[in-house]
């Protein structure tokens, strides 16, 4: 029997090294900060893989655990289910090397249990920093960790002292190594991959279903994650999110001569993520799609030359509105935001600005945020400049690196207008 080997040999992986490297500036965070240890909450998994998951950055592992650092010893780990006790057993059995020992493994993200963990290491009266209840916008503006497992931890850990350092911690994991790099240039060469499957599979008659199952599967054929894509068609299609059809029961639409297919593609490996904006004309569309085109253009150039050592995000974020205001238009989704991890938002100044906006009951702008935050080398940032003209929108872009002169772009196709 023929021994098949993997055609992904040159995939990037994480060494010891790195795992060192990340627990070191945990521990320079904590002394900084005058901490004993760290409680850091993740989400559960299968959201893309997470919406929060700074545990995995201690464990390289699965998402969905509460990891607990005391100062100068080894991360334990609580986790959700014995599945993941299960693929800790399998990934020793394989030769894999993990970062926990079996024995910093426990099982049972309860509130209760995590404060009982605490005790028994000796944390009962520590003064401990938490990573998971702060605003970490766009998708936990309250804070992530569930109200009750954040009640039970303090009720039953009365003489502990815990004081939020999510933003500090935010800005430690920003600036990313060269191990990590590696990773995020492999997960946008896929997601390029993906806009070009996109791209071909487009044509007048074409469903969207059929678009989406191409990203998807070129997605995960080349060796990366995806869980869902933004994606929406026509003429003047002004709405932004997952289609209509992966969430109420209605046949997908067919695409038409002069449609413009807009998509928001999010590709991860290795629990770095990058996003992709491509934006397809459909054959000959209207003039206001082409001016749309050009402003979305300049601003992402703009975004690219501002994305350097030294300026702060407010610079990218003034940078990319002139070419925006130089066309009146609006926007559907934000200008730029950081990734790995989030945090930090640039909107433009006219969000959701269509007359019939004003019958909803209550419609405000997602505020930038971080606007004084400097800039260093190894910031990752998703552009993702779109320009409305009217009812025409056009979305471009992709993931940039902080560089020392100027932006170091990860991705082409999507940030010009695609035609077919």
């Amino acid at each position: 029997m023929l021994q098949r080997t993997s055609p992904f040999h040159d995939a990037p992986t994480y060494s010891l090294a790195e795992r060192d490297r990340r627990w070191a500036l945990a521990n320079r965070l904590m002394e900084a900060e005058g901490l004993d240890a760290l409680l850091v909450y993740g989400d559960r998994e299968l959201a893309f893989p997470a919406g929060f998951a700074p545990d995995t950055w201690f464990t390289n592992d699965r998402p969905g655990s509460i990891v607990i650092l005391p100062k100068d010893r080894e991360p334990i780990a609580v986790v959700f289910l014995p599945t993941v006790v299960e693929d800790h057993i399998q990934a020793a059995h394989s030769g894999k090397t993990g970062w926990l020992r079996a024995e910093n493994i426990h099982v049972g993200t309860m509130g209760s249990n995590v404060a009982q963990i605490l005790q028994d290491r000796d944390l009962g009266k520590a003064t401990i920093g938490v990573v998971g209840h702060g605003f970490y916008p766009p998708f936990y503006f309250d804070g992530a960790m569930p109200w009750n497992t954040w009640q039970s931890i303090v009720e039953d850990v009365p003489e502990a002292r815990f004081r939020d350092v999510g933003s500090q911690f935010r800005e430690l994991t920003a600036v990313k190594s060269e191990e990590e790099l590696a990773v995020l240039r492999w997960s946008a060469d896929v997601g390029e991959k993906m806009c070009a499957a996109m791209r071909d599979a487009t044509a007048p008659g074409v469903p969207e279903n059929e678009i989406y199952a191409a990203a998807m599967y070129t997605a995960h054929a080349n060796l990366a994650f995806t869980t869902e894509i933004l994606l929406g068609s026509g003429p003047d299609y002004v709405g932004w999110g997952p289609p209509a059809w992966t969430y109420r029961p209605e046949p997908p639409r067919v695409i038409e001569a002069g449609d413009v297919v807009l998509s928001e593609v999010f590709c991860s490996f290795g629990m770095l993520e990058t996003q992709h904006q491509p934006a397809i004309a459909v054959g000959e569309v209207h003039a206001d799609f082409d001016r749309a085109a050009e402003a979305a253009r300049a601003s992402y150039e703009a975004g690219v030359a501002a994305l350097k050592t030294g300026n702060s995000f407010g610079d990218v974020v003034e940078a990319m509105k002139v070419p925006m205001r130089a066309v009146d238009a609006w926007h559907v989704h934000p200008l730029v935001h950081s990734m790995n991890p989030f945090g930090l938002i640039g909107t433009g100044e006219r969000m959701a600005d269509l007359p019939e906006a004003g019958r909803y009951a209550q419609v405000f702008n997602i505020p930038t945020v971080g606007v004084e935050t400097e800039l260093k080398p190894g910031m990752t940032f998703a552009l993702e400049p779109n320009a409305a003209i009217g009812r025409r929108v056009v979305n471009l872009g992709g993931t940039v690196i902080v560089g020392q002169e100027r932006g170091i772009e990860l991705n082409e196709i999507a940030t010009h207008l695609i035609r077919v």
